[in-house]
């Protein structure tokens, strides 16, 4: 076996694994059903999505000024991953102890920060080595590759996880679930080590604080970096918001383990499904075709949201569904666009930059935690649909 297929092949088994490890830990259905399962009210929606997907974004700048100048970055990617295998065993061993309230609840959020910061950590180090090991001419079927498979094996996942919601009580249900997704994470682990990572010549950065001082000038020395952080800001509300879907289902209907279990198996299928068409779509028309796509699907969902809730828990799931359309087409497009429009010198550098500069996964959560129940999850929503709409200025100026 040539070492660019053994490293495609690599590639996709961790891939895998880790599809089939997140839909046990879902960050927008799971972990949020859970926060309200153990106590948790609107802030503590807003805190963990914060938490999952946004403030640890602002330290990868940190991670990225030390990780830049390494030669080799898949000791540290391993070191990354075990750190959340670690963390996702904890929770599980919590969830099954005798605690409960808000002892529980603020240990949990401890190890999810961990949790979180440690993916930062090796999605820097993952973004490096999948730009150095797979070539130019083979990341977009890769990436097409990547989604299929991994949206199967999430679908496989989700319909574990939505048995195990449903066949036990909390907080058995969920320990179970992280326990599985904890043995997953570390089998994902084993594509890694088939990996042969040669060193490269590496820039030898000035230092955290400096390499912050500098963001201005990189920014406007790149105008697609630039266009891509102001993308992702506007098309993060899409991201952010989604974990609210699941705080208006449980004002409108209720929180039971069926309803929890439907939105995360639509959501799977959403992807599943979507995979295949976003699979032949990249191939066909790019990277930037699929996240105009994704810009409009994810602006119609929170008004699709307002009006469903209105009507009933299964009609309500179909927001999910669509959810699960649009994840689909951001895990398989928004790494890519950020590879394209690096090279091995600066990738990680921009990585950092643009994660650092993530300001609305970072911190609206935390605001709309504390603002939905004063203004009302109309204004959120609808706010929301306009702010994502917007993305559509900054993806066109990109030039990939």
């Amino acid at each position: 076996m040539n070492q660019s297929r053994r490293h495609f092949i690599a590639f996709l088994w961790h891939a895998s694994f880790l599809a089939f490890t997140m839909a046990f830990v879902e960050v927008n259905t799971v972990l949020p059903s859970l926060v309200l399962k153990a106590g948790g009210g609107s802030f503590s929606i807003g805190f963990i999505t914060a938490l999952t997907t946004g403030i640890p974004l602002l330290g990868q700048l940190f991670f990225a000024s030390i990780l830049v100048s390494k030669p080799k970055k898949k000791p540290y990617l391993l070191l990354g991953i075990y750190l959340r295998t670690l963390s996702l065993a904890t929770i599980s061993f919590l969830l099954s102890s005798s605690l409960s309230g808000m002892i529980l609840l603020a240990l949990i959020f401890i190890v999810l920060g961990i949790f979180s910061f440690s993916g930062v950590f090796a999605g820097i180090c993952y973004t490096d080595l999948l730009g150095k090991s797979i070539a130019r001419d083979a990341r977009r079927k890769f990436m097409a590759f990547r989604q299929i498979i991994s949206s199967g094996l999430a679908l496989v996942g989700g319909l574990f996880a939505r048995y195990i919601v449903q066949r036990f009580e909390y907080p058995t249900n969920y320990s179970v679930m992280f326990l599985i997704a904890a043995t997953s994470l570390g089998i994902a682990s084993i594509g890694f080590w088939a990996i042969r990572e040669e060193s490269v010549d590496t820039t030898e950065l000035p230092g955290f604080w400096k390499i912050l001082k500098s963001i201005p000038k990189t920014i406007k020395a790149d105008p697609n970096l630039k266009n891509y952080v102001l993308f992702t800001n506007a098309t993060g509300f899409g991201l952010i918001i989604i974990p609210f879907y699941v705080l208006l289902a449980k004002k409108s209907f209720g929180l039971t383990g069926e309803n929890i279990g439907n939105f995360l198996l639509l959501q799977m299928i959403g992807m599943t499904a979507a995979g295949f068409f976003w699979g032949y779509y990249l191939n066909k028309s790019g990277y930037k075709k699929i996240l105009k796509w994704c810009i409009f699907i994810g602006a119609l969902i929170p008004i699709l949201a307002l009006f469903l809730s209105k009507t009933t828990a299964s009609l309500y799931a179909l927001v999910f569904l669509f959810s699960g359309i649009t994840l689909s087409a951001r895990k398989m497009s928004f790494e890519g666009l950020l590879i394209e429009i690096t090279n091995e010198k600066n990738r990680a550098l921009y990585t950092g930059t643009a994660g650092a500069l993530n300001l609305v996964t970072a911190l609206l959560p935390l605001l709309m935690g504390s603002l939905v129940n004063f203004v009302g999850f109309t204004i959120i929503f609808t706010f929301s649909s306009l702010f994502i709409l917007s993305g559509t200025l900054f993806l066109k100026a990109i030039k990939a």
